[in-house]
């Protein structure tokens, strides 16, 4: 990267710091265009993942849920979304488009265009291609520090109102996706704007994740706040390294503690280590994780369940031990997933679930695809309505 090019990184991300967040967009235009990097434009994906928004650029005053929408099953934009394909389009004035999956890690956030000079789509001189590419990735993680304090970001990927139970949960959640070069880790959530009683969490220390996949009974406010005290519960318990049985008893104690009986907590706790392939497991009253393997449904990890959480009782829990080869898939879920009903009350059923994600793989579909495109046919199972929560945990193991 040459000096101007060099410099320009560098006071952008300097201007940055102090930086309001409706001007992000004005602020990279003004860094980038000396090096040959013009006209920003930033779409951002909403939170179901059904369309990218247009982010408008300077301070917005105007509804900011009338932004421009972009679907993404059906489009050329929704496409690169999709796939993570960078695409060049030429322009009447002897430019380019250069159109950019914008990315934190491995969590798809929308898309980056930027202008670039270039007879057609072959003559983009490499060093502009390649200086693009750094400012997309730039610009994807000053996104993610902004729209932690952003209500305008996040108000843009949002459609309608969410009840205080989804805010709740939307507020404690992870990022959706987590990914190193050994292990994937992607979830998704419906209804999104009426999520209650489901959540799940998971950290990484050393070469292990832990996973945690939760559903509290009933779909209300209540239902939230006794997930939330639950997800609480098992941070706290991991950090103090607890075992997956200690883990699973601490949220009982918690959850039984303050709320009690009919507010229970069903949950499915995990370790997974990554160095190794050794998976560890838990049930308190779940249904059990299933496991993929060359395009195969080899194994569901069923286990002698032990007690919901929140019942207060001290029980012996079983744990699980199963050893992962690379390319293996585990998914996790919850019962509206499978117990989802269509008009005729032909539920979603387990079998259709498993086949839909074998059959994403066998397209060499990443899991965060996966998921966005399982949790769209669940929806239209329902026809846009779901009786219960919704939530799916897949991890994938690259060994």
């Amino acid at each position: 990267m040459s000096d101007l090019g060099e410099a320009m990184f560098d006071r952008l991300l300097f201007d940055s710091h102090r930086c309001h967040p409706e001007d992000l967009i004005d602020l990279v235009a003004i860094h980038a265009a000396p090096v040959g990097l013009h006209d920003p434009v930033l779409y951002l994906a909403d939170l179901q993942q059904a369309n990218l928004v247009r982010v408008p650029r300077g301070r917005v005053s105007a509804p900011i849920r009338s932004a421009e929408r972009v679907p993404i099953d059906t489009t050329a934009l929704g496409r690169i979304f999709r796939y993570g394909e960078c695409h060049f389009t030429p322009t009447d004035d002897g430019r380019a488009h250069m159109w950019m999956p914008l990315l934190e890690g491995s969590e798809r956030l929308g898309v980056f265009r930027i202008t670039v000079d270039a007879d057609d789509r072959h003559d983009v001189d490499p060093t502009i291609a390649q200086r693009a590419r750094r400012l997309a990735s730039l610009v994807g993680l000053l996104v993610v520090t902004k729209r932690a304090y952003s209500d305008t970001l996040v108000e843009l990927t949002r459609h309608s109102d969410m009840t205080l139970s989804a805010e709740m949960q939307w507020g404690l959640l992870p990022p959706l996706t987590f990914a190193t070069e050994r292990i994937v880790v992607a979830g998704a959530l419906e209804p999104a704007y009426k999520v209650a009683g489901d959540t799940f969490d998971y950290g990484v220390i050393d070469d292990g994740v832990h996973l945690a996949l939760f559903d509290a009974a009933g779909h209300d406010l209540n239902s939230a706040v006794v997930v939330g005290l639950a997800a609480a519960a098992y941070r706290k318990g991991r950090r103090q390294s607890l075992g997956l049985r200690e883990l699973g008893d601490a949220i009982d104690e918690q959850v039984a503690a303050r709320f009690g009986p009919p507010e229970l907590v069903t949950g499915v706790l995990a370790h997974f280590d990554a160095g190794s392939g050794k998976l560890q497991w838990v049930l308190r009253g779940h249904p059990p994780p299933v496991l993929i393997r060359d395009g195969k449904w080899v194994k569901t990890l069923w286990l002698k369940p032990g007690l919901p959480m929140g019942i207060g009782l001290r029980r012996p829990t079983e744990v699980g031990t199963v050893q992962l080869e690379p390319g293996d898939r585990l998914l996790f879920y919850t019962d509206g997933v499978t117990e989802a009903r269509d008009s005729d009350g032909n539920e979603f059923g387990l079998d259709r679930l498993v086949d839909f994600v074998i059959r994403r793989e066998a397209d060499h579909q990443p899991a965060t695809e996966t998921l966005r495109r399982l949790i769209r046919s669940i929806l239209d199972h329902q026809e846009g309505h779901l009786q219960d929560d919704a939530t799916v945990l897949l991890v994938e193991w690259r060994g």
